[in-house]
């Protein structure tokens, strides 16, 4: 048997972490952050990095007095915080340190930093911390800035923040994720489509409604990529008229959408079987059940001596006239059932498809399709997740890249969705073990082991405990 996607089976290292942040504009006229180092370990935090005051800031508070800025650095999560400090900045010829904006600090935070800003130069301030991790601490923490305006009328105006400027990248634990396998090529598969006419016509009709689609994805399936091992074609017609003559219309109908695919298309003759099934009830039925008058319900429910009968009836509604103009143009049609194998991948027939018919792609092609390029395709994963909800394999590849994102809660919430596998649960244990979440982490690691990835993950789980 031959197996599709090779190359999406084996393991890979999914190295995780994120250089800190590029410099960050605090607030406008006051300066910039500019983060060197946030990094977490499991058991502590280190954070460094350097506040620029602009000499602009004092066009805010000031050339003198008792004006000032306040910023206050925090580790914050959820509803969760940790100051780190809060800097003072005074005017460069003046000084708004006051009793009152002391005791306001203070209650924030023991660790208070007073500077007077330049006049002409930017005053640089640097700032290194090596915190122990809280509980909550985790590296989808951010250290955030706060900036507030003192005013001499002892009383803080905020202007910005809390900002985020940093998540805490993990860079000291490099977890191996596992990747899963994208199915089989070789199960059968159906696709079907439908070629419409107008009333009393048996013809081709190749700009009707949505014909000019149903033919190039017919077009799509005649090619080496697809081995077609069977074509139903089966015609119908609106009710109108008699049970007898539309009987024999659903046959040519039949008939002129084989004549139509046979010509244009190399399918062997062998595969095609073709079919008049006569009048088309489907279109109404759903009509009805729709409607909110009871005695067209009750039409439904009744039994006529024969669908001649049952149409007579049913044109004394004044309903009918909407069924014969919206209903019946889509109860005039021909159906064609593919079965088919996908014989090799191919990326734009599968696209194709997928543009068209995604319903009709398998978990396999929607796992193909995403991964065939170096960055994995969200949307392909998103749509491929609406008719795969529990797939296993899409399931992985989204929370792989809620990962990649920072996004740790999210992609624990695909994988408990992907099912039981080693490899799932390997990967929910980096989620975990990302989260700060050791006895999880540990659990879902010991729980895939024998999984290679899992033996090294819990090599790098001890870096953190």
């Amino acid at each position: 048997m031959k197996t599709l996607f090779k190359g999406f089976l084996i393991a890979s290292l999914m190295f995780i972490g994120v250089a800190a942040s590029a410099q960050t504009k605090i607030y406008s006229n006051v300066g910039t952050i500019d983060v060197t180092k946030a990094e977490y370990n499991g058991d502590q935090v280190d954070i460094a990095y350097t506040v620029t005051i602009d000499p602009e800031v004092q066009n805010i508070i000031g050339l003198k007095g008792k004006k000032g800025i306040v910023i206050t650095t925090a580790l914050a999560e959820g509803d969760y915080k940790q100051v780190l400090e809060t800097l003072v900045i005074s005017p460069a010829k003046g000084n708004c340190r006051t009793a009152w904006l002391e005791s306001r600090c203070e209650d924030v935070t023991n660790n208070v930093r007073y500077f007077n800003a330049h006049a002409t130069d930017p005053l640089v301030i640097k700032s290194n911390y090596t915190l122990k991790a809280k509980d909550w601490v985790s590296p989808s923490t951010h250290l955030t800035i706060t900036t507030q305006e003192y005013k001499k009328e002892e009383c803080l105006v905020r202007l910005n923040g809390p900002k985020n400027v940093a998540k805490l990248n993990a860079s000291n634990i490099t977890p191996a994720w596992a990747n899963l396998g994208a199915g089989d090529g070789d199960a059968e598969k159906h696709l079907s489509t439908k070629l419409y006419y107008p009333v009393n016509v048996t013809s081709e009709v190749d700009d009707y409604l949505e014909n000019a689609q149903a033919l190039s994805i017919l077009r799509t399936l005649d090619s080496p990529n697809f081995d077609v091992t069977s074509i139903k074609i089966n015609g119908w017609a609106s009710p109108e008229a008699t049970v007898a003559y539309n009987q024999k219309l659903s046959e040519k109908r039949a008939a002129t959408m084989k004549d139509i695919v046979s010509g244009r298309y190399n399918f062997p003759e062998s595969v095609y079987t073709v079919n008049g099934n006569g009048e088309y009830w489907d279109g109404v039925e759903a009509y009805v059940a729709a409607s909110d008058n009871q005695k067209l319900k009750d039409w439904a429910a009744k039994s006529y001596s024969n669908l001649d009968a049952r149409e007579a009836a049913l044109k004394q509604f004044s309903e009918y006239k909407d069924i014969f103009n919206t209903v019946y143009p889509r109860s005039r049609f021909a159906d064609c059932d593919v079965t088919y194998k996908l014989v090799n991948f191919d990326a734009a027939a599968v696209r194709s498809i997928y543009n068209t018919y995604p319903e009709q792609l398998s978990e396999a092609e929607y796992v193909a399709l995403a991964t065939l390029n170096d960055e994995l395709d969200k949307a392909v994963v998103e749509k491929g997740l609406s008719y795969y909800p529990d797939s296993e394999s899409l399931n992985n590849l989204a929370a792989k890249a809620a990962v990649a994102e920072g996004n740790y809660r999210q992609a624990v919430s695909y994988l408990q969705k992907a099912g039981n596998s080693r490899e799932v649960l390997n990967n929910l244990g980096v989620c975990y073990m990302l989260l700060g979440e050791k006895e999880s982490a540990n659990q879902s690691f010991m729980r895939a082991f024998g999984l290679p990835e899992a033996t090294q993950n819990l090599k790098e789980l001890k870096k953190v405990q």
